[in-house]
C-alpha cells in the first residue's frame, strides 16, 4: 500500500510574502545572535537602548552632508564624548557592534546608507567623471582647493545683462532639501517636516525683504528630501525646471540650503553687521556644469557685492566636480545659510541681509 503524503500534497506552498518575512525574521535574529556573542551573552544585550537604534536609523537617513566637503563617505553624528571610567556601556557603543548594525541595515534598508550631499544617485545633476572640468583639477586634487577664498577674488566681473521686468517675478527660490533645520531644532539629525527652524524660514525671510524692495519672488517649499533623501536632485530638478517654464521672467534661480558643521569643526560660523549676528554663508558652484564660467563670475558679483555692502559679509566660494541642476539658469546660487549649530535667528539675520546683496546686484544686470 502506497504510502500517501498528505502534508506534501494537501498544503498550499507559502506565499512569496510569507517567505520574506521568514527571511527577514531570520537575518533579525540571527544579528541580534551574532551581537549577543560580541558583547558577553544576551544579558548584556539587555542593556542596548531602544532610542539608541532609532538615533542610529534617523542618522542614516539623514546624514550631516556638506557641499563644502569631498566626497566620500560621512558619519551621522560627531563621536559622542566619552564615558566616564566604570559607567554601564551600550550595546551600540561598542564599534564592532556599531559596524554589524550598519551592514545589517544596509542589507534591510538600501536607501539608509546615503553618501555625502545625495551624490551617490545617478542624477541628471550631477556628474562622477574624472576629467578635466575647467579647473584644472585632473588628478584627483580638491578643485575647491584656493577657490574658498571667492571673497577676495580679483578677477570678478559683471554677468551679462538680463531681461529684467520688474512687474514679474524675477526670483526663484526653492530647495533640494527642505528639512534642513538650525537650533534649536534638532530632531532627525537637524532635518524636520515643520516648517519652523529650516530653511523654508530663511526662504520667506528673504523672500519678504526682497518684496520690500519691489522685488518679486517665487519661493517654492516643495519638500524634496522626504520621506526618501535619495534622488532629492532628480525631484527639485523637476520642480526648477516647471517654475522656469511658468515664469520665464525669472532672472536669478537660489537653491537655498545650510551647511553641515561637522564640517566646519563642530561649530557655528557667525559674521556682525550693524549690531546683528548673522551667519556666514558660502556659494557652491558645480564645476560639471556647462554653464561654470558664468556661474563663477554670478557667484563671485555677489560675493564682491556683499564686501561692498557690508565689510566682512562675503562667503566662500566652493568648487565642487558635479552639477547640482545648476545648468537650468546662468545665474543659479546653490546658497549655503550657517550650518547646524547656528540657531535659526542667525540663519534669518542671513537672509535678510542677502536680500540688499541680491537686490543691488539685480540692479546692475538691468
Amino acid at each position: 500500500m502506497r504510502r500517501k503524503y498528505g502534508g506534501y500534497n494537501g498544503r498550499k506552498r507559502l506565499g512569496g510574502g510569507k517567505v520574506a518575512v521568514l527571511t527577514l525574521l531570520f537575518w533579525a535574529v540571527s544579528g541580534i545572535i551574532m551581537l549577543s556573542f560580541i558583547h558577553g551573552g544576551p544579558p548584556t544585550m539587555i542593556e542596548a537602548k531602544g532610542e539608541d537604534v532609532a538615533k542610529m536609523y534617523i542618522g542614516s537617513i539623514f546624514p550631516s552632508v556638506s557641499r563644502s566637503a569631498e566626497f566620500e563617505s560621512r558619519e551621522a553624528m560627531a563621536d559622542p564624548p566619552a564615558q566616564a571610567p566604570g559607567t554601564a556601556r551600550s550595546v551600540l557603543d561598542d564599534p564592532k557592534s556599531k559596524n554589524l548594525l550598519k551592514s545589517m541595515m544596509g542589507s534591510m534598508f538600501p536607501g539608509a546608507e546615503v553618501l555625502d550631499d545625495d551624490l551617490a544617485e545617478e542624477d541628471p545633476g550631477i556628474i562622477f567623471d574624472t576629467e578635466t572640468d575647467g579647473t584644472g583639477a585632473e588628478d584627483g586634487s580638491n578643485p575647491a582647493q584656493g577657490a574658498e577664498d571667492g571673497k577676495n577674488a580679483d578677477d570678478v566681473v559683471a554677468p551679462s545683462t538680463a531681461n529684467v521686468d520688474d512687474s514679474k517675478p524675477l526670483v526663484i527660490i526653492y530647495h533640494t532639501h527642505a528639512t534642513e533645520s538650525y537650533q534649536p531644532v534638532s530632531e532627525g539629525n537637524f532635518h524636520s517636516l515643520n516648517e519652523y527652524g529650516t530653511v523654508r524660514e530663511v526662504g520667506d525671510v528673504l523672500t519678504a525683504e526682497l518684496t520690500k524692495m519691489g522685488i518679486q519672488v517665487i519661493h517654492d517649499k516643495t519638500i524634496h528630501d522626504s520621506p526618501s533623501y535619495n534622488q532629492s536632485y532628480t525631484r527639485s530638478l523637476e520642480t526648477i525646471q516647471t517654475l522656469l517654464g511658468s515664469h520665464k521672467s525669472a532672472t536669478v534661480v537660489i537653491d537655498l540650503h545650510r551647511d553641515a558643521a561637522a564640517y566646519r569643526g563642530n561649530e557655528s560660523e557667525t559674521v556682525s553687521i550693524k549690531k546683528d549676528t548673522a551667519a556666514s554663508y558660502s556659494l557652491v558652484v558645480g564645476t560639471g556644469n556647462p554653464n561654470v564660467e558664468s556661474l563663477k563670475q554670478f557667484a563671485g558679483l555677489i560675493n564682491k557685492t556683499a564686501e561692498d555692502l557690508y565689510p566682512g559679509f562675503g562667503g566662500h566660494i566652493i568648487e565642487k566636480k558635479y552639477k547640482f541642476n545648476q545648468y537650468v539658469s546662468d545665474h543659479h546660487l546653490l546658497l549655503e545659510v550657517g550650518n547646524n549649530q547656528n540657531n535659526i535667528d542667525e540663519a534669518k539675520q542671513t537672509g535678510k541681509y542677502f536680500a540688499h546683496v541680491l537686490a543691488k546686484v539685480i540692479q546692475e544686470m538691468e
